[in-house]
C-alpha cells in the first residue's frame, strides 16, 4: 500500500479505469464470484489495457495539435518548473485523458459483459437468458413432496452458482397438482416463488414465435371478419 499522497493518488489513477469496468460490468450481467488473484489481475489489466490506449490517443493529438496539448518532453526535462507554470492546462488534460480511460473502460464492460460464457454461469441462466433471451418461458416444477407446479417465468436468481438458496417465480397463468394428485389444477393466484432447495426436476417450454404469429394473424383475421347476419 502506497505511504504517500502522492502514491496514493497514483493508485487511483492507475487502478480506477480496471474498477470502473469491473463494476459496470457487474451491472450488466449476472453475478460472479471470482477469485480475488483474477479480480484483481481484470482491474489492473484493464487499467493498464485503456490507459495505454488512451496515452496513444493523446500522442496522436499532441502530433495534430501541438499548441493546445501539454509539452511532455519539457514536462520531463524541466519537471516541477514547468508543473508549476502550466499546472492548470496539465491539471484539465490529466482528469481529461482519466476520465476518458473510464468512459473507455466502461463501454468494453457494457459490450462483454451482457453474454458471459455458459460455462462460468448457472444451469438457470443457460436455461432462462442464453438460449432464448428476452423470451418468458413456460416453467414446470416437480418439487421435492411430489407436488408439481407450473407458470411462466417472471423472475430467477441470475447467480453464476448453483445455489440452493435461490429462488424462483413464476406467474399466472399458474396450475397445481398437489401431492399423490394425478390432475393438473389451474392455480387462482397471480405468482408464486419456489425456493430451488425444493425443486428435484425443471421442465422449460419456449414460445414458438412462428406459432405466436400465426395465432396473431388468426386473431386479426377473425376480428375484422364481418359479423354473420
Amino acid at each position: 500500500m502506497p505511504t504517500t499522497f502522492t502514491g496514493l493518488m497514483l493508485l487511483v489513477v492507475l487502478l480506477l479505469p480496471g474498477l470502473t469496468f469491473v463494476v459496470v460490468r457487474e451491472r450488466q450481467g449476472s453475478e460472479r464470484r471470482p477469485t480475488p488473484f483474477r479480480e484483481t489481475g481484470t482491474v489492473v489489466f484493464c487499467s493498464v489495457l485503456t490507459e495505454l490506449v488512451t496515452l496513444a490517443l493523446f500522442a496522436a493529438a499532441r502530433g495534430l495539435m501541438p499548441r493546445l496539448t501539454p509539452d511532455v518532453g519539457r514536462l520531463v526535462r524541466e519537471g516541477g518548473s514547468y508543473a508549476r507554470d502550466q499546472y492548470v492546462q496539465l491539471g484539465w488534460w490529466a482528469g481529461g485523458l482519466l476520465l476518458f480511460s473510464c468512459a473507455l473502460a466502461a463501454a468494453a464492460a457494457a459490450v462483454t459483459g451482457k453474454r458471459p460464457h455458459a460455462s462460468v454461469m448457472s444451469a438457470w441462466w443457460v436455461m432462462f437468458d442464453r438460449w432464448y433471451p428476452g423470451e418468458d418461458p413456460i416453467v414446470g416444477c416437480v418439487l421435492e413432496d411430489g407436488s408439481y407446479i407450473e407458470g411462466r417465468q417472471a423472475s430467477f436468481n441470475v447467480s453464476s452458482d448453483d445455489s440452493p438458496d435461490r429462488d424462483l417465480v413464476l406467474v399466472e397463468p399458474l396450475k397445481y397438482r398437489a401431492p399423490g394428485a394425478t390432475e393438473v389444477q389451474h392455480f387462482p393466484w397471480g405468482a408464486a416463488c419456489i425456493s430451488a432447495r425444493r425443486i428435484v426436476t425443471m421442465f422449460v417450454s419456449y414460445p414458438d414465435p412462428e406459432q405466436e404469429a400465426r395465432e396473431a394473424g388468426e386473431a386479426a383475421t377473425q376480428g375484422s371478419a364481418p359479423a354473420a347476419s
